[in-house]
């Protein structure tokens, strides 16, 4: 039987490859989210200068081999600035969709499988969050709190995890009526182990192809509030931040605010077209 299972789990992870080698896009999305990423983490290597270290002969100096990028009116180097940047705001949208994935995923799960009160109890609370616009929301939260890293990470999470609550409570109730779930039950297997052992393992795939969606989203989201003035201190090395900080300069030095704005749009494309393609794989009804 185990044998069996393995060699089916073979199977289905090279049709997956399949899918993945006859889907360019998909190809390209993830080609772009790895080196972003790892020029990211490698931001301290290859960085020529600091976050924010200043050069005060040299603002607003366009493009050059010194300053790849060119530099801002303070004489920041935006080159090393966008891979800080890139640093940071990965950072903020892992931490937050992590954090959203876990708690929405938990409250759905908990609220489908017992149903009745606790269900609709929580799911009117997921309702009352779900009414508000989630930028207005966030901005809320962050005039509350102010201005810092965590707590541009607390106002996102908040505005997050109902979705993927109401996500995995509409998974998690079709997943058990079926047959196997009576079938682990009549041996005695306790709800809790059948919950997050049965049930949530084959409930998953959805949330896995939101939560790629959902990566490039949250920098977006995180940008536009740095940009409103909602997210990081003025001056930060992020990317919003740094629109926001050079749109004063934006005809007579456009490079200022393209590069980081570039940057925004070539991190949220990648994920965008790696959570397309993940979905075509995953998806059971689109794979066949």
């Amino acid at each position: 039987m185990e044998l069996k299972l393995s060699q089916r789990r073979l199977q289905e992870l090279r049709y997956s490859l399949h899918l993945l080698r006859n889907s360019p896009l998909t190809v390209v999305g993830i080609v772009l989210v790895i080196v972003v990423v790892t020029i990211a983490l490698l931001a301290p290597l290859i960085a020529p200068y600091g976050p924010e270290q200043r050069i005060w002969t040299d603002k607003i100096a366009p493009p050059t081999p010194s300053h790849f990028f060119g530099t801002d009116d303070t004489g920041g180097d935006i080159f090393s600035r966008v891979l800080y940047g890139y640093r940071l705001d990965i950072a903020i949208s892992s931490g937050v969709v992590v954090v959203a994935v876990i708690f929405g995923s938990v409250l759905g799960s908990i609220a489908g499988f017992l149903g009745g009160r606790i269900d609709e109890g929580l799911m009117r609370v997921t309702d009352i969050f779900l009414s508000i616009p989630s930028l207005i929301l966030a901005m809320s939260i962050a005039v509350v709190l102010g201005r810092s890293v965590f707590n541009l990470e607390l106002a996102l999470t908040v505005t997050w995890w109902p979705a993927y609550a109401r996500l995995i409570r509409g998974q998690v109730i079709v997943e058990k009526q079926k047959l196997y779930v009576d079938a682990v039950r009549a041996y005695g297997i306790g709800s809790s182990r059948i919950l997050f052992k049965h049930i949530l393992p084959n409930s998953i795939y959805p949330i896995l192809v939101k939560t790629t969606l959902d990566l490039g989203a949250a920098i977006l989201t995180t940008a536009a509030l740095s940009f409103l003035g909602f997210g990081v201190e003025p001056g930060a090395a992020e990317l919003g931040r740094m629109v926001a900080d050079g749109r004063q300069f934006v005809f007579s030095a456009p490079w200022i605010v393209s590069a980081p704005g570039l940057a925004i749009f070539v991190l949220c494309l990648g994920f965008n077209l790696m959570g397309d393609g993940l979905r075509d794989i995953l998806d059971p009804r689109l794979r066949r």
